[in-house]
């Protein structure tokens, strides 16, 4: 098989037939192309390739350990539910991955008083119970749908928290908010495209989810107005306070993470590990959220901090007149040459 080798200048997607066209310089020879050949790759699924880069950094490594292991950190799980048949699944952007199908006969029809479709019933959201807490690992979900034809979802959502307090589950009675109940046609698995393409539904997918960039956010909102020296924005002053090992919260945008510029990513990236590796957390906020717009009022970058540091400010005004004094010593200037000769 032969290989091609080109040093990419330029990327195309196309998102309708969902490939990559990457153009570039052919930087090895072979017998169908020249040294220094432009040619376009199409990568398509399923189709290998290599990819060599000088740097990669965390952010880019990240982004693929999670396409290796793409339900690892899926956010959202769903629950498709009708009489007799559920379907726990684990929901990214490309990827469905079904944990559980659930299934028990029961009877056909329900009559007041029906000890035997009670037992039944009781029976299949026992099953599902188990199967959430086997299942779904609540430091990781952010949304569990919930959806089903007329009531059963509102049944089984009281049933799973009455069986909660019963079994004193705390880690289900404090994740109690992550469920969200939708209407659905049937329990089927086709039933999530039905749930997610509900406008209201996927709003309520979208709050929920980002439900800690949203305290996160407030957090620093409160902070900034109560206690201003524990708050700080902009990149020279949340630096500043990392080094100095202030930084509790970082909250920073997706799309200063993707910059272009490479320098200006790199510093970011650099900023991201560091803040980690001295024990803050990290909350990238989504330029397409309302939380991301609004941080970038804020420059796209802010800190909410573990100790007062009333001097970052005077700190960054001093960095600034040295910069502009050291711009000045370095530009032109102008002599009076009448005044010059004078002074001969």
């Amino acid at each position: 098989m032969t290989k091609i080798t080109i040093q990419v200048e330029n990327i195309d997607f196309d998102s309708e037939q969902c490939t990559l066209r990457l153009k570039g310089m052919s930087i090895k020879e072979n017998e169908h192309l020249k040294l220094g050949q432009y040619h376009t790759l199409t990568l398509e699924l399923n189709r290998p390739c290599e990819i060599t880069k000088e740097h990669w950094d965390s952010l880019h490594l990240e982004a693929l350990a999670d396409m290796a292991e793409p339900t690892k950190k899926a956010d959202l799980a769903v629950l498709t539910m009708q009489e007799g048949l559920a379907n726990l699944c684990l929901v990214k952007a490309a990827l469905t991955k079904t944990c559980a199908k659930i299934e028990r006969s029961l009877p056909k029809k329900r009559q007041q008083g029906n000890q035997a479709y009670d037992t039944a019933l009781s029976k299949f959201f026992s099953d599902i119970y188990e199967s959430i807490q086997k299942n779904i690992n609540f430091e990781v979900i952010k949304v569990i749908l919930v959806g089903s034809p007329g009531f059963l979802k509102d049944d089984f959502v009281q049933y799973l928290l009455d069986r909660a307090v019963r079994d004193e589950c705390t880690s289900l009675l404090k994740n109690k908010s992550k469920f969200v109940k939708a209407h659905t046609s049937s329990g089927h698995k086709r039933a999530i495209e039905e749930m997610l393409s509900d406008p209201a539904v996927s709003a309520m997918v979208g709050e929920a989810k980002a439900a800690d960039e949203v305290r996160a956010l407030q957090t620093f909102y409160d902070t900034l107005a109560a206690d201003p020296d524990r708050a700080c924005y902009g990149l020279s002053q949340v630096t500043s306070a990392d080094k100095q090992l202030a930084v509790a919260d970082l909250l920073i945008t997706d799309t200063l993470c993707r910059s272009s510029d490479f320098a200006q990513r790199s510093r970011y990236v650099q900023l991201i590990d560091s803040v980690r590796s001295n024990g803050g957390k990290v909350f990238q906020f989504s330029s397409l959220h309302c939380t991301g717009e609004q941080l970038n009022l804020y420059t796209g970058i802010a800190a909410t901090l573990r100790f007062p540091l009333p001097d970052i400010a005077e700190e960054e005004e001093e960095e600034q007149v040295e910069s502009e004094a050291d711009t000045d010593e370095g530009g032109d200037f102008d002599v009076d040459y009448d005044d010059l000769q004078s002074n001969f």
